[in-house]
């Protein structure tokens, strides 16, 4: 029984400590490859490597999450990013690191981390109905996680390289997978009648074609993932190089990461009262943050974006886990997942190229109102689809699906 009522502690750690591990590496790794090859170029044709092999990872993983169960593909994904990293430290130690090995050993972690992610997801349902806790507390938990690993995962990456060498912080990373990967291995989970092969992708796209709520998710992962990753790596580092001030990047990030900490922690007592209210109350805000952002006016001005663009994710993106939680059958909910997250992984690079061009003759300040218009007509369809009401309708106790 004790185990039962450690399966969220355990459940939220080790996602905690997993999202930790992959948002570090995000900064330790660009600053290990300038500081081996000194070519910045090199680094990023190494993250967008990395970034094209997380796709189809992204939609084998799904399929794996319901083959195997998603306890087990998430302790594997974790084992595997562990792996991953700690080859740069055996290479780094034997042969030599190199732009090829960079390569292939960013490719290893990227196959890994997405779907690891999803299979967390996956797992929501089952952590929420052993441990006896309702679906919108853990996702406000989960969310929670989230928001402290991608503040501090950074923030503390940042810290170590100012005074390790980056090899050595690589280290830190590793044992933060690996220990994700046990606590992971603890939570209970009840037993799986794992999926015949006969049960293939299909099923899970014909029921996001016939599920409103899926569709509108889907519709929404990939337009949101237009406007968002454009906004993080080209106009919010763009503005802070321009004013002179590249320090304050990372402060700014921090202030989302605030942000999104206060929204999930608001999340499940304001859910429980009414969950429209909760996710409409998050598009405003995000909107609003946007076009605050979209200012690019000095620090603050921009910070002050940052942190409610941060507090409105953190209301409205739990919504997301506890619809899967509640409505999808467990036989396809691992596939389900896949379609959605690949939805954003393919968007983020086309928006990126799109933003790109918009930005060919250096103005920020256009690209910023571009974003923010895309935005709200994004947001305006989350809010106002035929979907949206039923993603933020409850469903009874009695019609629950594998709750």
């Amino acid at each position: 029984m004790s185990r039962i009522r450690l399966a969220v502690p355990l459940y939220i750690g080790g996602a905690s400590l997993s999202l930790f591990g992959n948002s570090a590496i995000t900064i330790v790794l660009p600053w290990l490859v300038l500081a081996t090859t000194g070519s910045l170029s090199s680094a990023g044709l190494i993250a967008a490597a990395a970034g094209i092999a997380a796709v189809p990872a992204t939609f084998a993983g799904g399929r794996l999450i319901d083959r195997f169960g998603a306890r087990n593909v998430a302790v594997a994904s974790d084992l595997g990013s562990a792996a991953a990293v700690l080859g740069l430290i055996v290479v780094d130690a034997t042969v030599g690191l190199s732009v090829p090995w960079f390569m292939v050993l960013a490719v290893a972690g990227a196959v890994f981390d997405v779907p690891g992610m999803t299979a967390r997801q996956a797992m929501l349902a089952d952590v929420a109905s052993i441990s006896g806790t309702s679906v919108t507390t853990v996702a406000g938990f989960f969310q929670t996680g989230f928001s402290l690993a991608f503040l501090a995962g950074p923030a503390l990456a940042g810290l170590l390289l100012s005074v390790l060498d980056p090899i050595d912080v690589v280290a830190v990373t590793a044992a933060s997978s690996a220990a994700a990967a046990v606590l992971t291995a603890l939570v209970p989970v009840m037993g799986q009648a794992f999926a015949t092969a006969a049960t293939g992708a299909g099923s899970a796209l014909r029921l996001i074609r016939a599920t409103p709520a899926l569709r509108a998710m889907l519709i929404f992962a990939f337009l949101s993932s237009l406007v968002t990753p454009p906004m993080i790596s080209l106009l919010l580092p763009g503005h802070f190089n321009e004013i002179g001030k590249p320090g304050q990047l990372g402060l700014a990030m921090s202030a989302f990461a605030i942000g999104a900490l206060a929204g999930s922690a608001l999340f499940a007592f304001l859910a429980a009262r009414s969950r429209r209210a909760t996710f409409v109350t998050g598009m405003v805000a995000m909107t609003a943050g946007i076009w605050l952002f979209a200012q690019l006016q000095g620090f603050w001005i921009v910070a002050a974006g940052m942190l409610v663009m941060g507090l409105g994710s953190g209301l409205f993106g739990p919504i997301w886990n506890v619809y899967v939680a509640e409505r999808v059958p467990a036989d396809v909910r691992g596939r389900v997942l896949g379609w959605l997250n690949m939805g954003g992984l393919v968007a983020g690079p086309m928006g990126l190229g799109l933003m790109s061009v918009v930005l060919v003759g250096g103005d920020l300040a256009l690209g910023a109102v571009v974003m923010g218009i895309g935005w709200t007509a994004v947001a305006a369809y989350a809010v106002l689809s035929p979907g949206a009401r039923e993603l933020t309708e409850p469903v009874p106790d009695s019609a629950g699906v594998d709750r």
